[in-house]
């Protein structure tokens, strides 16, 4: 019977999500709280019936590769961390007798039913097949024979001098497969995240069954007190998901709050993403904004989001200026680690990237619809 192996190449840049993705791989990149997008690749593996899993990165992937050594204790999966990154793919795919391979990208959010893949790539004859989606997404390619990899390993001279040796790769790869697989559909759902307009309404779409996507707490797992999240008197939580470790003693509505967030008394949180370890001062009024991650350890004494500061009013219509094609439809992107004044007031479709000195921003009247502050 064949063997089904399975390679996850990791996506590391993708511009059109700023801030959201700075300073981590995009396979790194936060969904829903508790779950990164590369879990959706590595999660079902153990009960989906494959006979072992590759991760290649490049050695200066550390954060994967510690991730993935943390969070998945199963002797299967094997990290592959070279700085020669495209003989590291040499290698895995040289197959053995019976055994095929199943190459996925780990570039979106992919929800197969993964026993349902594997006996359907079972059933396909020999040959080399592209995955696709009803929608006409690739979400990997199924491969019986890899011969033609001998004829590509003159580029590994090339693309090792390039940036990102990963995205390098998978561009060759892709590129040799894409013209010479045929295409097989399999009906699952897989959502692309290329920009902050899509990761945004990722969240929104999907925030009604978040419990099949979050990444659970084992079972042996015991939630401190600390872990637990406390609506005070004052706090109010509406149609929205609040994960561990918050303190809500504000308004929160169709909102979507990361951990170890605190909203301060009289403050609106509505129709946001909040994400880690923020503080959102009292009064102050966030709408339709992303609130990257705050780089602190511990619990803020202050508040980053100054009290009575105003984040995301005004008209939706129009686009950033900077990045149109990235923000628009009103959404408004806060960076991490910036620290928005007391009662600072930024408008919709705006972008403040990360790090940004509060000083900076003193320096400015207001953020108007579309605008950019990039620097510090």
């Amino acid at each position: 019977m064949k063997q089904i192996s399975v390679l996850v190449i990791i996506k590391e840049n993708e511009p059109g999500l700023l801030s959201i993705a700075d300073n981590r791989e995009k396979s790194l990149v936060q969904v829903f709280d508790r779950t990164k997008i590369i879990d959706c690749y590595l999660r079902p593996f153990d009960t989906a019936g494959f006979s072992r899993l590759s991760v290649i990165t490049d050695r200066d992937m550390t954060a994967i590769k510690d991730y993935v050594s943390y969070t998945y204790s199963s002797h299967k999966i094997k990290i592959i961390n070279e700085s020669d990154v495209f003989r590291s793919l040499c290698n895995v795919l040289n197959l053995h007798q019976n055994e095929c391979i199943l190459i996925l990208r780990a570039d979106g959010l992919l929800f197969p039913d993964w026993i349902n893949l594997k006996n359907f790539l079972l059933n396909l004859p020999n040959g080399n097949y592209e995955i696709i989606t009803p929608q006409r997404n690739i979400i990997g390619y199924f491969l019986h024979n890899t011969k033609f990899i001998q004829k590509l390993k003159g580029t590994g001279s090339v693309i090792n001098q390039r940036d990102s040796k990963v995205d390098s790769t998978w561009e060759v790869l892709e590129g040799t497969l894409h013209a010479s697989t045929e295409s097989v559909e399999f009906k699952t759902l897989f959502i692309k995240l290329e920009t902050v307009f899509d990761y945004f309404n990722v969240h929104f779409s999907l925030r009604h069954h978040l419990e099949q996507f979050i990444r659970k707490t084992p079972p042996s797992s015991v939630l401190n007190e600390e872990d637990l999240t406390r609506i005070t008197g004052t706090g109010f939580v509406k149609n929205s998901h609040v994960s561990t470790s918050c303190i809500i003693e504000g308004y929160v509505e169709r909102s979507i709050l990361f951990s170890r967030v605190k909203v301060g008394k009289s403050a609106r949180i509505i129709n946001s993403i909040i994400m880690d370890n923020n503080y959102i001062g009292g009064g102050a009024v966030i709408q339709n904004a992303i609130v990257c991650d705050n780089g602190e350890l511990f619990s803020r004494v202050t508040p980053n989001i100054g009290e009575d500061a105003r984040i995301g009013e005004d008209d939706s219509t129009g686009a950033n200026v900077l990045y149109p094609e990235f923000i628009h439809g009103g959404i408004t992107l806060i960076g991490q680690n910036v620290e928005i004044p007391k009662g600072f007031k930024i408008s919709r479709n705006c972008f403040i990237a990360s790090n940004v000195d509060k000083s900076i921003l003193k320096g400015w009247d207001k953020v108007k619809a579309g605008d950019s502050v990039l620097h510090s």
